[in-house]
């Protein structure tokens, strides 16, 4: 009689086990005033008993396992207020209704998120601009897109070609990782003018991460990763979006999305963008246009799977063709001698693919792959010189992300392959290069509670012409006060190869002699550039005047082991070689608030020291100004039909190029001036049924300042002194600029 009794106690007790420590799984939604239904991604829910951390995906869905009855989960999101959820049945699936931070009663919500949301969860700084941010301009392109950013400065290269380049923590672009949904989109010399190459009604969020960036995005990130977002197919907030764009320098933009849901499981979109400026200006008389003219096409084709099985998979392909113009072409002028005239032709295809698969018989494991092959060619002749770049790419990642017993202890692991082949031409240089990377990654976070994680990466490369790569980053994060401050500190070190030619194409507009190194085999006769980079910020949410508002303080400090530089400090030559030191390091403070009832208020203030030890001292780089203030009003009405929003931005001094060697009607000073930029937009918006339309006016450099004499030497283009590449201001002076956006929903 023991034995049978011993066994249906043991039953009893297994039953009982089963029913007090089980799986639990729901989701996190929130009811809007219209009674909808919105499933919120990436909440945050914490056991109290068990130390798990889960986060909802897309769905709003989440999952946690051997959760004990009476265990309390705590809901974090941001904008939301936080919520306590106590587990009655672990057995029921449950439904957490969380409610906006801010609320006038319990029906009308008038909490809007902001245009950038700071992330007080990831332990990397990361900052969330979403489409309300990038309708506060016309934001035609990506390089269009930080004209209203507080941490990025937007620079043309030259007073002819009109290209645009964007610095960041003291840094030029070429130190930021540009990634599109997180597979690298700009390499190689992809980066001197392919920021133009990616239309902003194209985007629906950027994710700007400042500092050192995660290992399984490859060994770059010096000062940031710039990552964009495009309309996802399955998950539309629209069927059609039509945007239209026209300015007072006749450039007029097209841009069409259509999404469509094939059925239950695929959805694709189309992506069309169409530019063109015809009309040749300019406005300060030295006989070469301010703006190139030129057209565009660029389409994006996307396709996305879904099943019930775990799969997630997008693919499809873009095609740019772009043609530029610029230089002596206006018909008005009686050019002395033969006119100089630059012309650009760009051809870019790609091919990509984005898959995941989540082990629904193993919660919290999943893998994905990440395929790019990408074709360009662009093709330069600046006067009677030509510059043409040929490249080609592919690149492979493959990440596996598993828990270790709970999901506090998260790893991903993974392998990586680049392989990039270069051509290129520029005067007498003929040059190429055959780069093939293959490196390993691993990356663990450590979550016992919301309020710390700590994230430590690890990755390894072999590179074929620089041998093996060792790349170590650590993040910390710490939240306390209720989850209202956070504090962050990172150092990871970085590593890239150099491009010179393509990262200074601005120099080629100019009669400057190229001087390359052949003192080694490798590209360009450069060693890598390699650096360590610090950085620690501050960010604390608070009330003022009774209403959300938030403080953030940061520092990022870059050391270089070795950097390739341009050194144009001789007027008449451009020589490349390896700085023995460098350094940069910033400082900036940032403030949010609501003074008054429906007026947002951005308030920022930014120093950087930045040094490069050249081969005759110690020295600032060019076109790098030293101070920088920001603020931004957005006003909206209470019907939301009007926006009004207004940004001005101070500039300090740069420091210019050496010129002394010039003849004296062609030096320049050693520091330009300083001077403030104002940018205004005014937007109307109408709804009826599922349709919205909203029609917008604004202007750049409202205060039209201008670069007086950009070009050195403008009437003798063959002259030795000719050089359009001081440039440090805007040269067009005041834009208007006029558009509309509809939205069928």
């Amino acid at each position: 009689m023991k034995k049978p009794i011993l066994v249906l106690m043991e039953i009893i007790l297994i039953s009982l086990s089963y029913q007090a420590f089980s799986q639990i799984q729901g989701k996190v939604i929130e009811l809007k005033s219209s009674k909808d239904t919105v499933f919120l991604s990436d909440i945050m829910i914490y056991s109290i008993l068990t130390k798990q951390v889960v986060y909802s995906d897309s769905a709003g869905f989440f999952k946690l396992s051997n959760i004990p009855i009476n265990d309390t989960l705590d809901v974090v999101g941001i904008g939301y207020v936080r919520q306590k959820f106590v587990v009655k049945n672990p057995q029921e699936k449950i439904f957490i209704v969380l409610k906006p931070a801010v609320q006038l009663n319990e029906v009308e919500i008038v909490y809007q998120r902001p245009a950038v949301e700071y992330s007080l969860l990831n332990p990397l700084q990361v900052q969330n601009l979403n489409e309300n941010y990038l309708q506060k301009a016309a934001c035609c392109n990506l390089s269009e897109s930080f004209e209203t950013n507080a941490s990025i400065d937007v620079q043309i290269t030259d007073a002819i070609t009109g290209i645009r380049q964007i610095q960041m923590n003291g840094l030029t672009g070429k130190y930021i990782l540009l990634t599109k949904e997180n597979i690298p989109y700009l390499f190689g010399v992809q980066t001197a003018q392919g920021l133009s190459f990616l239309p902003g009604p194209f985007i629906q969020s950027i994710q700007l991460s400042k500092g050192i960036g995660s290992v399984l995005n490859g060994y770059e990130s010096f000062s940031g990763q710039i990552n964009t977002e495009l309309w996802h197919p399955a998950k539309p907030e629209f069927k059609l979006y039509f945007n239209n764009y026209v300015n007072q320098n006749a450039r007029n933009e097209y841009n069409v999305i259509w999404n469509q849901k094939l059925n239950h499981q695929w959805s694709s979109n189309l992506l069309v963008h169409s530019s063109f400026n015809p009309l040749a200006q300019d406005m300060n008389n030295d006989g070469f246009v301010d703006i190139p003219t030129g057209r565009q096409f660029n389409i994006i084709h996307k396709y996305a799977l879904s099943t019930s099985k775990g799969l997630d998979w997008q693919f499809g392909g873009q095609v740019i063709v772009d043609d530029r113009k610029s230089g002596q072409i206006m018909d008005y002028f009686d050019y002395a001698e033969t006119p100089y005239i630059v012309q650009s032709s760009t051809k870019r295809y790609d091919v990509f693919s984005k898959s995941g698969w989540i082990f629904r018989n193993k919660p919290g494991h999943s893998v994905g792959l990440q395929l790019l092959y990408s074709h360009y060619d662009n093709q330069n002749q600046y006067d009677v010189d030509p510059y043409n770049a040929l490249q080609n790419t592919f690149y492979a990642n493959l990440i596996y992300q598993g828990i270790l017993n709970t999901t506090a202890h998260t790893y991903k692991i993974g392998w990586s392959f680049n392989t990039i082949q270069v051509n290129e031409h520029f005067k007498y240089y003929l040059l190429g290069r055959d780069e093939k990377v293959t490196g390993v990654f691993a990356e663990y976070n450590y979550v016992p509670s919301p309020n710390f994680s700590l994230l430590i990466g690890h990755r390894l490369d072999y590179h074929n012409y620089y041998g093996w790569i060792y790349i170590p980053r650590v993040h910390l994060k710490f939240n306390f006060n209720n989850q209202n401050s956070v504090w962050k500190l990172s150092i990871g070190k970085a590593f890239r190869t150099p491009n010179p030619l393509a990262e200074n194409i601005g120099l080629m507009a100019s009669r400057r002699t190229f001087y390359i190194s052949y003192l080694s085999p490798l590209p360009y006769g450069l060693q890598p550039e390699k650096a360590w980079t610090l950085g620690t910020n501050f960010y604390h949410s608070f009330k003022l005047f009774y209403r959300p508002a938030n403080v953030l303080v940061e520092y990022y400090y870059t050391y270089f082991l070795t950097q390739a530089v341009a050194d144009i400090d001789d007027p008449r030559a451009v020589y490349f070689y390896n700085a023995s030191f460098a350094y940069a390091q910033s400082f900036q403070s940032e403030l949010q608030c609501q003074p008054i009832k429906h007026l947002e208020t951005h308030l920022a203030f930014r120093w950087i020291d930045q040094k490069t030890r050249y081969t005759y001292g110690l020295n600032e780089q060019p076109f790098i100004a030293k101070y920088r203030g920001f603020l931004n009003l957005v006003y909206t009405t209470k019907n939301k039909k009007w926006n009004f929003d207004f940004t001005t931005q101070y500039i300090s001094a740069k420091r210019l190029p050496y010129t002394k060697l010039n003849p004296i009607e062609f030096q320049r000073p050693n520091y330009s001036s300083s001077y403030w930029n104002l940018l205004a937009q005014i937007t109307y918006a109408i709804k009826w049924k599922k349709n919205e339309l909203k029609i917008y006016l604004g202007g750049e450099n409202l205060n039209d300042f201008t670069q007086k004499n950009p070009i050195v030497a403008f009437d003798k283009p063959s002259s030795p002194y000719f050089d359009a590449s001081m440039i440090w201001a805007p040269i067009y002076g005041r834009m208007l600029y006029a558009g509309l956006r509809y939205y069928w929903k």
